[in-house]
């Protein structure tokens, strides 16, 4: 039986982003993710719908922030990852061509790479896990 109580959280760097969702766990996930990764990346998942996306949990208040801009920019990296099912990794926000008023909103917010992985269950992309830095080239692969 899945426990579905709300859960307090009381470890570093937790806040109450969303006080009317009913968990905290979406919001723990992206704060674990963020503390465990190298160089501690702004952390965000989004749930897809029927009403376009939604923020369900950031690693912190500035990840908030960043993540809203799935939401508030209808042509974003985000919408791209929905439509063709892979992921897709931005270098440098200074540089990229598409999403022209995604990326410069990022670059107002000190945002300068970007990684977004689609969440998906059977084939369906249920939402994104994204991943946003303040340096350049932060998700390239370890050659």
């Amino acid at each position: 039986m899945l426990d579905t109580r709300p859960i307090t959280t009381n470890f570093p760097g937790s806040v109450t982003l969303f006080p009317n969702k009913t968990s905290a766990i979406p919001a723990q996930a992206a704060a674990n993710i963020a503390r465990l990764l190298p160089d501690h990346p702004l952390v965000g998942i989004s749930a897809w719908g029927l009403d376009g996306f939604e923020v369900v949990g950031c690693s912190d208040r500035q990840a908030a922030t960043v993540e809203q801009a799935l939401v508030d920019f209808p042509d974003s990296p985000g919408m791209d990852v929905i439509r063709r099912h892979k992921r897709i990794s931005i270098a440098d926000l200074a540089a990229e061509s598409r999403w022209r008023a995604y990326c410069a909103h990022l670059r107002e917010l000190d945002i300068r790479s970007v990684y977004c992985h689609p969440l998906v269950s059977e084939g369906q992309v249920l939402g994104l896990l994204n991943l946003y830095s303040h340096r350049t080239n932060a998700f390239r692969a370890k050659e």
